[in-house]
């Protein structure tokens, strides 16, 4: 609900293997900047304990075809891959703006959808086996009051790993409320995790999402919003913000860093909020090269290829790309442009498919190692997703009971690349 790429793409035979390959793609790109990766498998799929919670008595391997006739939907979350947008797997601070002194990450309940709101208790296991080291806290209890999407409605600013940071908390409840779609974030929950984490109250904003923006398909902030070390870049009407939240959050960062926020707002002449959202220019990813000489690497910003082919929104990213200017209007060194269609037909774009985790060198090391990408994993995955992943998938094709055993064998070969 709420997302119009998605909706508008609803029924359209889908194509996971290229799906995987494309995001594949854009994990060796980053990694050429020298941007340390982790990879997260898959969750299994058909989800059967869901199926079976819900009353369907299925066995692993066994057609579906019942599932499908009587309760498509029900068919059609069991089946979903949307864990892949790893964005909304958790919200993350790092350990010293937290009050464990660990890295802090509270797994996001997905409340909002059925087909996400499974995928809590894997994902917890996931980042448990591949931060040891870290704080993973569970998902909040209380459904739909508490309903949160994780990460895709957090900004952190501040780049020093050694000084506390600053975090914005985007939530869509609360008056004015949308006039088409529910807000996905909720205020109790953006407050509860800060609560849980110990963020400081001095260094942590909450500010409302503008329900036009969520009406035009901003589902989560970062349709509408990013952010990157000293910099926030937004469309003029992505907050509701009457009292001013994000002047005062600016403020505070000038007091803690000693210089000024950056800070690019994107009028509606500029780029529509329609154009923001079918381009997902605001869901670019942001990074940082990593280089032996730090003070020299600027910002890149990786877009999607639908950015490149809107001539207004490449226009206003290549404005934002070397040159002269300020540092404000010339925030990156390069853009680089990503072909997603597949997960973009879906509704997530390049700052969807990853989840940004601030951590020392001594943290880092201390990362299950055997989901690092590499070259060679790079290699393997590929080659498992060739052999085993389905080139097409229709509506009907999900209660087929080849399709069944190819997911879980896929799912098994996958595996066994990360023990």
């Amino acid at each position: 609900m709420g997302n119009v790429a998605s909706h508008s793409h609803a029924g359209h035979v889908s194509n996971p293997a290229n799906a995987a390959l494309q995001g594949l793609d854009k994990m060796r790109l980053i990694a050429s900047y020298g941007v340390p990766q982790y990879i997260l498998p898959p969750q299994a799929r058909p989800d059967v304990p869901f199926l079976r919670q819900v009353g369907f008595q299925t066995a692993d391997g066994e057609s579906l075809e019942k599932v499908a006739l009587q309760t498509p939907n029900v068919l059609s979350a069991a089946m979903s891959c949307s864990a892949m947008w790893t964005a909304n797997a958790a919200t993350v601070s790092p350990a010293i703006d937290n009050r464990f002194g660990l890295p802090a990450m509270t797994v996001a309940n997905l409340d909002a959808s059925l087909h996400r709101a499974i995928e809590a208790d894997s994902t917890r296991q996931e980042l448990r086996n591949l931060f040891p080291h870290a704080n993973v806290l569970p998902p909040l209890p209380g459904g739909s009051a508490m309903r949160d999407e994780g990460a895709a409605n957090h900004m952190r600013f501040g780049s020093d790993q050694n000084q506390p940071g600053i975090h914005l908390l985007v939530y869509g409840d609360g008056d004015p409320e949308p006039n088409q779609f529910w807000p996905r974030q909720s205020l109790l929950a953006s407050r509860a995790i800060a609560i849980g984490q110990g963020l400081d109250p001095e260094n942590t904003f909450f500010v409302k999402q503008h329900p036009d923006a969520i009406d035009a398909g901003a589902f989560h902030n970062d349709v509408v919003a990013a952010s990157h070390h000293d910099l926030l870049i937004h469309h003029e009407r992505a907050f509701y913000d009457p009292g001013e939240v994000i002047p005062q959050m600016a403020d505070r960062y000038q007091n803690l860093y000693h210089r000024p926020l950056r800070r690019i707002v994107v009028s509606e002449d500029e780029l529509s909020l329609a154009d923001s959202v079918s381009t997902y220019l605001f869901n670019s990813q942001l990074i940082s090269p990593h280089t032996d000489d730090e003070k020299s690497s600027s910002p890149v910003l990786v877009c999607p290829a639908q950015v490149e082919q809107h001539p207004q929104a490449r226009a206003l990213v290549e404005s934002w790309v070397g040159g002269s200017g300020t540092a404000a209007s010339k925030p990156f060194s390069e853009v680089r442009y990503v072909d997603l269609n597949q997960s973009m037909a879906g509704g997530g774009g390049p700052a969807c498919l990853r989840l940004r985790i601030p951590l020392t060198p001594t943290e880092l090391k201390q990362c299950n190692t055997r989901h690092r990408w590499t070259a060679e994993l790079d290699d393997r995955l590929r080659q498992t997703i060739r052999q085993y992943y389905p080139k097409a998938v229709s509506l009907a094709d999900l209660g087929s009971a080849e399709l069944i055993s190819d997911s879980q064998q896929a799912h098994a070969e996958i595996a066994k690349l990360f023990q």
